[in-house]
């Protein structure tokens, strides 16, 4: 795939997420009445434009990158044109307000959901028992095992895929054993005495892949069993990140630069690993969107449940402060990923 085409391709992807992002905004806005007043594509000046019948002014802007909608009422200070006076959002009840902006980080996850299941849909990649890799010097080389031999038996156990070899190789650390592989057709029976490695049984070959349809309930298990792994682990490493027990190296912040030069990365490595990644990084961001700090979706949900609970709304003053705390860790470490993505760019591959 060419490197410049790579690099639409991981532009296009960032920006389809973060217009998903918005687009919940939109949609639950939308169902709850609530005024839209723009829907704008990409950043900077607006190239192209045009007004629905709804009122709401949909469009281009110059750098077709991310995009963004404004929901009218969303500043109680704000000026909202006369077609949205009765439908804006600062005079809609809790739960409604609720749903318009958590509805962002919904469709990111519903987005995620979608794409893994396209991935699985793909074919996954499982190691099988043919020997693709010999190391040098190891048990599989001295004794005489080939590239491309299938191990179909070690001593008496049947080996059927490479979990059966795994497990069973390990229970012979410094053991004679006999393995029986499939070489060009014919069978034949190979003694061994297994090497040692972290006290099991070693002996040192890499399996091939082989890519395998997963069927419809294979998919849809593998699908939500992935989403709710990688949800545990998310939050767990955020728990791990402020109580100070996750290294920089583990955690250090990303900058849109560094974001789509992983994509790049991505898919140069082929459609599904892009795929993947496209599905990762929106769960992430959906996630992320309800960290409760400002400008995040999840600081305006914190401060509509601070005034809920006081039945009254914040000071102007008290919004102002918590939205430039906010304003102050994005902007720090947005130069912290920016230099780190420039001089220490990320490479998957090493990952």
């Amino acid at each position: 795939m060419n490197v410049v085409f790579q690099y639409i391709l991981a532009i296009l992807g960032f920006s389809i997420i973060i217009i998903i992002h918005e687009f919940g905004h939109f949609i639950f806005a939308k169902i709850n009445k609530i005024f839209v007043e723009e829907f704008f594509i990409g950043m900077g000046p607006k190239i192209l434009k045009f007004k629905s019948r709804g009122g709401t002014s949909w469009g281009l802007s110059a750098i077709p990158v991310g995009g963004y909608n404004k929901i009218s009422g969303m500043d109680r200070e704000e000026s909202v044109p006369d077609i949205a006076k009765d439908k804006v959002y600062y005079s809609k009840p809790f739960w409604v307000k609720f749903s318009v902006i958590f509805g962002g980080a919904l469709m990111n996850i519903i987005f995620a959901v979608i794409l893994i299941v396209v991935f699985f849909s793909m074919g996954v990649y499982s190691p099988t028992s043919t020997i693709d890799f010999i190391e040098k010097g190891s048990p599989a080389q001295e004794y005489g095992l080939n590239i491309n031999d299938k191990i179909i038996y070690l001593n008496n156990t049947q080996i059927k895929n490479w979990d059966d070899f795994s497990i069973n190789v390990k229970k012979y650390p410094n053991e004679n054993v006999v393995f029986k592989v499939l070489r060009n057709g014919n069978e034949l029976s190979i003694k061994v005495k297994l090497g040692v490695k972290d006290n099991e049984g070693y002996l040192g070959i890499s399996p091939k892949l082989e890519k395998k349809s997963l069927g419809f309930g294979g998919v849809i298990k593998e699908s939500f069993k992935l989403v709710g792994n990688f949800t545990i682990t998310y939050f767990k490493l955020i728990g791990m990140l402020f109580m100070g027990k996750l290294p920089f190296s583990q955690a250090r912040p990303v900058s849109p630069i560094g974001v789509v030069t992983i994509f790049q990365q991505s898919a140069a490595m082929g459609s599904q690993n892009f795929i993947l990644l496209v599905a990762l990084v929106s769960l992430m961001l959906g996630f992320g969107n309800l960290i409760p700090l400002l400008p995040l979706d999840g600081g305006h949900i914190a401060v509509m449940i601070i005034e809920a609970i006081r039945k009254k709304p914040l000071s102007k003053k008290a919004v102002q402060v918590y939205s430039n705390i906010g304003i102050i860790i994005f902007v720090a470490l947005f130069v912290i990923g920016f230099t780190l993505d420039i001089f220490k760019p990320i490479n998957i591959s090493n990952m």
